[in-house]
C-alpha cells in the first residue's frame, strides 16, 4: 500500500513538472534564455486568441445566444493569460515557495514511519489533476476535430466549400481567404493557441494542488512528532521548537501561495459560474445537438466543475489538516509537565492555516457551492432577458 501511494505521488509530481516545463513555468534554478521566453510565447498565443474571439463577441453583441457561445472561449484564454502572468510576476516568490516545499517533502518520503501519514488522499489529488488534464485535452480535441471533420465530410461527398471553417468563432481585423496558405496559417495559429491553453490550464491548476498537498504533508509530520514526544529522552524541547519553527515556515508558504494564486482563484470562481451558465444557455437554445456537440458541452461542463472543485477542495483539505494539527497538540502527552504545558499553550495560539483569495473569501467547498448557485441564478436571468427580446 505504501509503495503504491509513493508511485501515485511520483506520477502526480512528474505529471505536473512535465507540463510546467513545456510551458517554461517550472521553477528551475538555472535556465537558458529560450526557457525563460516560453511563458511569453504562451501569453502571446493566448492573448491573440482572446482578441480574435473578442472581435466575434463584439461583432454579435446584440445576439445573446451568439455572445454566450464566444464568451466562454474568450474567458478561458484570458484566464490562461492571468495564470501565466501571476507566475511570471511572482517568479522569485514561486522559486522560494518551491525550495521550501518540494525538497523537504522528498526528504519526508525517505522516512518509513511517516509515509502512511503524509501520503493520505494522494490518490484523490492525483485523480483530480489527471481528470482536469483529460477534460481540457478532450475539449480542445473536439474544437479542432469539428472543422476538420466538416472538411473531410465535404471532400468525400464532393461538396464544394465556399469558406473553410476555423477552430474557434472569431473575427480577424483582416480578410481571410477561404483556402490556401493564409487559411492554413490561421488554422495552425489557432491550433497552437489551443495547445498553449491546454498546457497552462492543466499545469498551473495542478501545481496549486501539488503545493497544497506538500504543505498538508508537513502539517501531518509535525502532528505526528508532537503526539510521539518521549519526555524520558528529553526530546520534548527540541520537538516543540521544531513544530513552532516549521509551522511559522508553513504560514509564510501559505502567504506566498495566496499572493500567487489569490487573483487566479478569485477570477476562476467568478468566471466559471458565467461560463457554466453560458453553456447551459447555449444548450437550451439549440433545437438539435450533434454527437460531437453533446460531448463537447458535457466535457466542457465537467472541466469547469472539476477545476472549481480542485481549488475549493484543496483549500478545505488544508483547513481541515490545520484543525487536525490543533487536535494533535491538545492530545499530546502534556499532563503533569508544567514546562511542556506552557509550550502547548503557545502552540495552540498559532494562527490556523486557511487559504483566502485576495483577502476576499476563504477557499473552501463553500465557494464551490456558491459557484453552482450563481450558475443557476445567471441561467434564469439570461432566459428572462432572452424571453423579453
Amino acid at each position: 500500500m505504501t509503495k503504491s501511494r509513493i508511485s501515485e505521488y511520483r506520477a502526480f509530481h512528474d505529471f505536473t513538472k512535465r507540463l510546467l516545463t513545456i510551458g517554461g513555468l517550472w521553477p528551475y534554478d538555472n535556465t537558458n534564455i529560450f526557457y525563460r521566453l516560453l511563458p511569453y510565447v504562451q501569453i502571446f498565443l493566448n492573448l491573440g486568441m482572446a482578441l480574435v474571439v473578442y472581435g466575434f463577441v463584439q461583432k454579435h453583441f446584440s445576439n445573446v445566444a451568439v455572445v454566450t457561445r464566444g464568451f466562454g472561449i474568450m474567458t478561458s484564454f484570458v484566464t490562461a493569460i492571468l495564470k501565466v502572468m501571476c507566475l511570471v510576476i511572482n517568479h522569485n516568490d514561486l522559486t522560494k515557495l518551491h525550495k521550501s516545499l518540494d525538497p523537504y517533502f522528498e526528504e519526508l518520503l525517505k522516512n518509513p514511519k511517516l509515509l502512511e501519514h503524509i501520503l493520505k488522499k494522494v490518490n484523490i489529488f492525483r485523480f483530480l489533476s489527471w481528470a482536469l488534464g483529460c477534460c481540457v485535452f478532450a475539449v480542445i480535441a473536439f474544437y479542432i476535430i469539428t472543422p476538420l471533420s466538416f472538411i473531410i465530410s465535404c471532400y468525400f461527398h464532393h461538396v464544394e466549400i465556399k469558406k473553410y471553417p476555423l477552430i474557434y468563432p472569431g473575427s480577424y481585423p483582416w480578410k481571410i481567404p477561404s483556402s490556401g496558405f493564409v487559411y492554413k496559417a490561421h488554422f495552425i495559429f489557432e491550433t497552437l493557441g489551443s495547445f498553449a491553453l491546454f498546457f497552462v490550464t492543466t499545469s498551473v491548476d495542478s501545481l496549486f494542488t501539488l503545493y497544497v498537498f506538500q504543505i498538508i504533508g508537513q502539517l501531518r509530520e509535525i502532528s505526528y512528532c508532537i503526539t510521539h514526544i518521549n519526555h524520558e529522552n528529553d526530546d520534548g524541547d527540541f520537538v516543540i521548537y521544531k513544530c513552532i519553527a516549521q509551522y511559522e515556515q508553513l504560514i509564510k508558504c501559505r502567504e506566498i501561495l495566496e499572493k500567487i494564486y489569490g487573483p487566479v482563484i478569485l477570477w476562476i470562481m467568478g468566471t466559471n459560474a458565467v461560463i457554466l451558465c453560458a453553456l447551459l444557455f447555449q444548450v437550451s437554445q439549440m433545437k438539435s445537438i450533434t454527437v460531437i456537440q453533446g460531448l463537447l458541452f458535457t466535457t466542457y461542463s465537467i472541466l469547469k466543475m472539476v477545476q472549481t472543485f480542485m481549488y475549493a477542495w484543496s483549500g478545505s483539505c488544508l483547513t481541515e489538516e490545520s484543525e487536525n494539527y490543533k487536535d494533535a497538540i491538545y492530545s499530546a502527552n502534556w499532563f503533569g509537565n508544567k514546562r511542556f504545558m506552557t509550550s502547548i499553550v503557545i502552540l495552540l495560539t498559532q494562527r490556523p492555516l486557511t487559504l483566502t483569495a485576495c483577502n476576499f473569501s476563504i477557499v473552501s467547498l463553500r465557494i464551490f457551492i456558491s459557484v453552482v448557485n450563481t450558475t443557476v441564478s445567471y441561467f434564469f436571468l439570461l432566459q428572462t432577458l432572452d424571453s423579453d427580446d
